[in-house]
């Protein structure tokens, strides 16, 4: 599969999917975990690390189901930042946007101690 930045497509169970990268901070707060992507504004939380990714993930699979569903995926991501060409090229928001549209995001960089990752997410297209 030829890989274009920032995401690669492929076909598969009869749709196309887009692998795209996000980013993915990981931080406490008053004793609960938390894992946010800044790029879809999805968060989990729990007690522990292990509860906040499984609710991370929960959320992550509800919103590509729903959008999948609905058939709303790019409209959702245009709603959230992204940049999606006439190809359905899609591109996520810079970092320096997210700061500038999620304030919390501001919040978390200032003011608590924080690990990123990044991961990568099949979205159906």
């Amino acid at each position: 599969m030829p890989k274009k930045v920032g995401h690669t497509s492929e076909y598969r169970d009869g749709h196309n999917w887009i692998n795209v990268k996000l980013s993915l901070i990981e931080f406490e707060e008053e004793g609960l975990h938390f894992f946010y992507s800044p790029a879809l504004d999805l968060t989990g939380y729990g007690k522990t690390e292990e509860k906040a990714k499984e609710s991370y993930n929960l959320a992550m699979e509800e919103f590509l189901k729903y959008t999948s569903n609905k058939e709303t995926v790019f409209q959702e991501l245009e709603r959230l930042g992204w940049t999606i060409s006439k190809k359905k090229k899609v591109t996520a928001p810079s970092l320096s946007e997210l700061l500038q549209s999620r304030s919390y995001l501001e919040e978390i960089f200032t003011e608590k101690d924080f690990r990123k990752t990044d991961e990568t997410v099949a979205i159906p297209a």
